[in-house]
Parts: C-alpha cells; structure tokens; sequence
C-alpha cells in the first residue's frame, strides 16, 4: 500500500513542504497539502491531492481536515511545514480530548505530534532552550527565559557582554537582537512584538562560532537518518542559510537524534548548533517541522526520505553514502544574498527544475527580496 502523508503548510513563500512533497513522491509516498492556495506548497506538482484555503480557515477547520486525511485519504500522519503549523497542531494535541474525531483521525494526530505536554513546550522557544541549559551534551548556552528588565540586565552582568535577545515563534533570524552594552538591551526588550505567539523570549550569553545545522528524519519517535552542516552563508545575520557546506559532526548528530527520541518528534526535523572557539557545540534551535534541507539525498549522501519510507515499508534504510558535493547553493537564497555569489557555479546549485511552477514563483519572490534589497 502507498505510504501516504498530509503536509500542513501556514507561510506561502516557504520552500521546505514543496520540496519534502517532491522528495516523498519521488520515493513513492502520495501526499495531500493543507495550504493557502498561493503558496509554493499548492503549486507543486508532487501532490495527490490538496485542501487549499488560508492559515486561520485552516486552523478553524482542522477536526474536518484531521478526518479527511486519515478517512478518506488514508495519511500515516501529517508533517507540519513551518513554525505556525507546529504551533496550531501543539494548541490542537491540547485540546483532542474535547474534540469529536473518529478513532482514526485521533490515531492519525497521535503519530504526528508529541504529547501535550511535550509539544507545548517545543511551541514555546524560550522555555525549550531553558531546559537544555544544563544537558550533558551540546547544552544551551547560559540563559535566561522571560526575566524582567532588571533580572536581564543582571544576567547580563554576569555572563559578560554581548546577549542575545530572541522573541518565540519567529524563523529565520527574525525576532533576533545582539546587545552589545545594557543600553542596547533595554532598548531590545522595550521592543515588544504585538502577536501573543511573539510574547515570550530567552536572553542568552551570545556565543561566537560556526553555526551548524543538523537535518534529521524519523517515525513516531524513532530517529533514522541524519547529516550536519555548515551554514556556510546566510541571506543575512543570523537570517536562513543560502550555502550548506557537508561537515560531519557526530557529537551533535548524537545530540539530535537525542532530542528527535526525547521529544517523539514524526516526519523530519532541524536543530541548529553553535561550535565555539574551544570546539565546544551548543544547541541553539530546534525546529521540529519540515526543513528546506530535508528532501536532500545524493547531496551530502544521506537519503533521509528514503530511510523514512523504508522504515514504514520494515525495510532497511539505504546505507550512507559517500556525499557527492561538499557546497549545496540553496535556491533561490544565495542569489538573494548574492547574485556575483561564486558558489551559484562552483557548489550544486539546489534549484527545482522538475517542479517549474514552484521554481518560477520562488524566482518572482526573490526578485522582489533583490529589489527591496537594492532599494535599501
């Protein structure tokens, strides 16, 4: 029978759930996106189906849309594609209890999401990376979740100049502040995002080092296939990185496959690490949702799509092989960041050809990210 997934998908110019529905269908699975209908994600052609409508309808409609997919469309589970949709689905896990669903739809949200108390802290950035403070292996650097001013400016004092400020519920760099001195800290916290999502934060020691990504996929809790990279380049400071260079770590591979197991997290998942001077690594982000790398497999010689499907099919995962490039050029980032980038001709150039309608509005957005740029 054919693996089948649903891919619930909130942002309409996010690359990660086209990409993952093109990685799945090429291994075989079918797969349903739940998303707005000018999205990347509604315009791939790697679909079986689709339920197209806004974020908040969505939302508002997510016991109808559960049933579907597990009734009628037959999904094992469904991956959320971005931040938000985690968000949604960790409120829905809360409430299932109250909701009417049939003993399939429940099933079907159970093999997708942690439990309630589990995702309710994943949703929530700051009280996560608070309790990762003092693991054994690739800790949090030192941290304090949702202080008042005068505790902040207290922590600050202690870890020594500069922080870092960072709001819940943004991705990408977004919703980041480094504070050099206390003047730019209170000038950082007095700066309060209006969304309630955005209300909770973490101050933390900033550490300098290279950022490492790790891209994981697994199956209701079970981790399977992995690879760690470099974020060579980024479109900005602490902003989503354009060129991925291969860099096999395996203290954090070892952490992540941790935190993917802790957490029961399902599908794919992405934890974000910083490697100091001392080659000391500690966690940074978990994004437990799709990844912009996660449909990668001959690229740094790790098939994580494929090992998924082959432990639904109780078959043996693809052994690892050697990576076939040691620079991946994430398109269309790097050309945001770079359009003279070398790295657009010398590393693999990650554009999605065989979804051409995908590609061509991923173009049109980067386009108008060069244009606003420019303007600046």
């Amino acid at each position: 029978m054919t693996e089948r997934f649903g891919i619930w998908c909130s942002a309409t110019d996010w690359a990660g759930p086209a990409r993952t529905a093109q990685a799945l269908t090429k291994c075989g699975a079918d797969v349903c996106i739940i998303a707005p209908a000018n999205s990347y994600a509604a315009l791939t052609r790697f679909k079986a189906a689709d339920i197209l409508m806004p974020f908040e309808q969505a939302n508002r409609s997510l016991p109808a849309i559960a049933r579907t997919l597990a009734e009628e469309f037959g999904a094992h589970s469904i991956l959320p594609g971005d931040d938000l949709t985690f968000w949604a689905l960790s409120q829905f896990v809360r409430r299932m209890d109250e909701v009417e669903l049939s003993d399939a739809a429940r099933a079907m949200i159970a093999r997708s999401m942690p439990s309630a108390a589990k995702s309710a802290l994943l949703s929530v950035d700051s009280e996560f990376i608070a309790a990762e403070r003092e693991a054994s292996l690739c800790p949090a650097p030192p941290c304090v979740a949702n202080p008042a001013q005068t505790d902040a400016e207290q922590f600050a004092d202690d870890v020594g100049y500069p922080v870092l400020v960072k709001f819940d519920g943004f991705a990408s760099g977004h919703g980041v502040r480094v504070c050099n001195d206390k003047r730019a800290l209170i000038a950082a916290l007095a700066v309060r995002p209006e969304h309630p999502r955005h209300a909770k934060f973490v101050v933390q020691k900033f550490v300098r080092g290279e950022v490492y990504g790790v891209t994981l996929s697994g199956l209701e809790g079970k981790a399977l296939a992995g690879f760690s990279f470099v974020k060579h380049r980024c479109t900005s400071e602490n902003g989503a990185t354009s060129v991925a260079r291969h860099a096999p770590r395996p203290d954090i591979l070892k952490r992540s496959f941790e935190l993917f197991e802790t957490y029961a997290l399902n599908g794919y998942a992405g934890f974000d690490y910083i490697v100091d001077e001392a080659d000391r690594p500690f966690l940074i982000e978990i994004n437990p949702r799709l990844m912009p790398t996660g449909h990668f497999s001959e690229e740094f010689g790790v098939d994580l799509t494929a090992a998924l499907l082959a432990a639904m099919r109780r078959k043996p995962a693809p052994k690892p092989a050697n990576p076939k490039y040691e620079y991946v050029a994430l398109f269309p980032n790097e050309w945001v960041r770079d359009p003279e980038s070398s790295y657009l001709q010398a590393a693999y150039y990650d554009v999605p050809h065989d979804d051409p309608a995908v590609a061509a509005a991923m173009m049109r957005d980067a386009k108008s990210w060069r244009d606003r740029k420019e303007r600046r």
